[in-house]
């Protein structure tokens, strides 16, 4: 008996966890309980007699009945366990109807409703005054550093300096070589940027003339190349690098390079105006300088993360060269002028991938659109730059860089025009 009495206290609780459960889901819906789904929908058979198949979704009804373990309970039914057999009774839910067995028992009729919370800013607020936030942290050595980097970086500073006369052409490319396969790295990309007489060296080297003999070597293996690799890739993805190089940048840009005592020359000069084109369309100087325009490219690409950098290059009339690039029209220089659009984009227009917006365009577009199609200054100004990009994408070959770069252009005008009345 006292087995029996624990059973039936047993039912009365899993049915009133039901009941509650039932109530609750009819108190959230305002309608009542839809009918069973008829018979006739899917069946389940377990054996060739169809009269043993019975319909997938359990069909309720007034009364309680078995529920199989393979059927689908449809919602708001009333449904008893037996936790001692683990059989399911269910029917359709009566809130009317009272169990008896269940007399003075609690029942839970209400419903919780959950406030959806409030929608929370992504970024955290930073306090006033706070240090900047320095994803990359202290560049740490390798466990083995590599034994040959100092002597390659003393090779490169000596042949650039007055001891120059002491290494040879091979001992160069051997050093700038092992210095190209090692800048890729953050550690020591960030000791080349940490050496000024270094990177003064590969300034030099970048931008200095070539030799016969060099030119008879593969464009990869060329002192300017290399030089302009290794410069690249140690400022690449590497803040501190680049925060290195702009603490000894006007150093860097003003020491003349050592190379021919008698011309002065400075990386200032060359890589700043170095990028204006001067060869004359299809002579034989101008694959050369397209060659020397595409090595600047890629060091400037990194440069310009700099803000103290890109200011300088703005003052020194670096856009209006870029302009200058974009309108040649040889195909020595197309892949010049691609790679111009992008460190625009990239730099000046497309926040997205980190842009500094405006920095630059700071004027707006001119109105008139013959200013920009006669010779002269004028037409490289920062408003004409629309009007020429207009003009360039009307060529297919063209109009795969130029049309996003010129729809950026314009986007950041409009930007810029909302801004400023805003302001008023």
């Amino acid at each position: 008996m006292e087995f029996s009495h624990m059973g039936n206290l047993k039912k009365i609780a899993v049915s009133l966890f039901v009941i509650s459960s039932a109530l609750s889901f009819a108190s959230a819906s305002s309608p009542p309980p839809a009918e069973s789904p008829s018979a006739d929908a899917e069946l389940i058979c377990h054996t060739e007699n169809p009269a043993e198949c019975y319909p997938k979704v359990f069909s309720a009804t007034e009364e309680f009945q078995v529920v199989r373990e393979d059927q689908d309970l449809p919602p708001g039914l009333h449904v008893q366990l037996d936790i001692q057999t683990g059989q399911k009774r269910a029917k359709l839910y009566n809130p009317e109807e009272k169990n008896p067995d269940l007399e003075g028992l609690p029942v839970d009729r209400s419903v919780v409703i959950i406030d959806p919370e409030e929608p929370q800013d992504e970024k955290p607020k930073i306090p006033s005054g706070a240090p900047a936030y320095e994803p990359v942290g202290l560049v740490k050595a390798p466990n083995e550093k590599n034994e040959g980097f100092t002597l390659a970086l003393e090779t490169v500073k000596k042949y650039s300096g007055a001891k120059g006369k002491s290494i040879t052409a091979g001992d160069l490319d051997k050093a700038l070589e092992d210095l190209e396969d090692l800048s890729h790295g953050m550690y020591y990309g960030l000791q080349i940027a940490e050496d000024a007489e270094a990177l003064h060296a590969l300034f030099c080297l970048l931008t200095g003339p070539e030799t016969a003999q060099e030119e008879e070597k593969p464009l990869t293996e060329r002192v300017d190349f290399l030089a302009s690799s290794i410069l690249a890739s140690s400022i690449r993805n590497n803040k501190p690098a680049l925060r290195a190089v702009e603490a000894s940048w006007d150093t860097i840009l003003d020491k003349q390079c050592a190379s021919n005592p008698k011309v002065a020359r400075t990386p200032k000069s060359e890589l700043y105006a170095g990028l204006e084109p001067t060869t004359g369309p299809g002579s034989a100087e101008e694959a050369a300088e397209a060659h020397s325009t595409r090595l600047n490219l890629a060091v400037l690409d990194g440069l310009l993360k700099s803000p103290k950098i890109k200011e300088q290059f703005l003052a020194h009339d670096g856009m209006k060269n870029f302009l200058r690039i974009l309108l040649r029209k040889e195909e020595v220089w197309d892949s010049r002028k691609a790679k111009v659009a992008r460190i625009v984009a990239d730099t000046f227009l497309d926040e997205e991938v980190g842009a500094v917006l405006g920095v630059w365009p700071t004027v707006a577009s001119v109105a008139d659109a013959t200013v920009c199609a006669e010779e002269g200054s004028d037409t490289l100004g920062e408003g004409c730059w629309e009007y020429h990009l207009e003009v360039i994408s009307r060529d297919p070959k063209d109009a795969e860089w130029s049309q996003p770069l010129l729809d950026m252009l314009r986007q950041r005008r409009a930007g810029e025009a909302t801004r400023k009345r805003d302001e008023l």
